[in-house]
């Protein structure tokens, strides 16, 4: 269902995140979690990554409902080895950057904020 395109230009941007300091890897998952493309570091379970992905995505937003927060955008998990980003990207697909420990995120928040339209459009 995704043009040879749309994947090259979703490898080159998960790519270009890569390669900066921050990013230790990402993903696009789809609603159903399964993994759209994957671009982690080695010895990363991406197919458990996907799928739990959704599942937290989906209670964040339970989360957000209760509290009269509006959609959810992006949710931010701290953890011991760095950080882990999720952001939804359409209805249908959620983006997760997995992120180096101790680095400011500001910037690559900043970056997934003015990107998601271009991610989104590739979907």
């Amino acid at each position: 269902p995704f043009r040879h395109g749309a994947m090259e230009g979703l490898r080159e941007i998960l790519e270009g995140f890569e390669s900066g300091d921050t990013v230790r890897g990402a993903a696009i998952i789809g609603d159903d979690g399964l993994v759209i493309h994957a671009s982690l570091f080695p010895g990363a379970d991406s197919e458990a990554v996907a799928a739990l992905a959704i599942t937290t995505m989906r209670h964040a937003e339970q989360f957000g409902g209760a509290g009269k927060c509006g959609p959810l955008r992006t949710a931010v998990f701290d953890f011991g080895d760095g950080p882990a980003i999720l952001s939804a990207l359409t209805a249908s697909a959620t983006l997760v950057v997995l992120a180096r420990p101790d680095r400011d995120l500001g910037p690559l928040l900043y970056e997934l904020r003015t990107r998601r339209a271009a991610l989104a459009g590739l979907v």
